[in-house]
């Protein structure tokens, strides 16, 4: 009985092992192709409420991107944007994320690919009110986007997207969240 249970077990070891290197030669071409990229994005912001009626809830935001395509479908990215600005009647506020998100992406064809994200992200509000109610605040919460991308060069690609990022504002000393979704245009350049 020992003697087929090592058997047995002999046979699941060489199994994974198989496993493992029939897996290695199907990724090695992806892995040789990743590599570092840089980019740049610009596009407006919109500020969902947080229980004050807002006059103003949208603005122009730009961002950085820093990223490592593991392979075709796998890649991870640093990113810091504007999250949007907004405005009451006697207050005013700005809210900027730095994000780390896992990037999938899946090719549609050549040179066009749909991509997700899925990470943390910190924001800092800062804020300016007359009243001196509210006050600056920074919250950690899950970040996600959706977005497609065109290859222009074998470098270059060109992205639309949508990302939802969570913010924070104190009002009399009470933390409030509230979400922001991003709307961007942006430039990636690969090494």
């Amino acid at each position: 009985m020992a003697r087929l249970h090592n058997l047995y077990k002999k046979e699941i070891e060489m199994k994974k092992a198989i496993a493992v290197a029939l897996l290695s030669i199907a990724t090695a071409p992806a892995f040789a192709d990743s590599g570092f990229y840089i980019g740049g994005t610009l596009g407006r912001a919109s500020t969902k409420s947080f229980g004050t009626t807002l006059t103003s809830s949208s603005a122009s935001v730009y961002g950085g991107i820093v990223g490592y395509q593991l392979n075709q479908n796998f890649g991870i990215e640093a990113q810091y944007t504007g999250a949007g600005k907004f405005s009451t009647a006697t207050m005013s506020g700005k809210s900027d994320v730095l994000a780390l998100d896992a990037v999938g992406s899946m090719p549609v064809s050549d040179s066009l690919s749909l991509y997700g994200k899925i990470g943390v992200g910190n924001s800092k509000t800062k804020v300016s009110d007359t009243t001196a109610t509210y006050q600056n605040a920074s919250r950690t919460a899950a970040t996600y986007g959706l977005g497609v991308q065109y290859a222009a060069t074998p470098n270059v690609g060109i992205r639309f997207g949508w990302d939802r990022y969570g913010s924070a504002i104190s009002n009399a000393g009470v933390k409030t969240n509230f979400n922001s979704n991003v709307w961007a245009a942006g430039v990636v350049y690969g090494f």
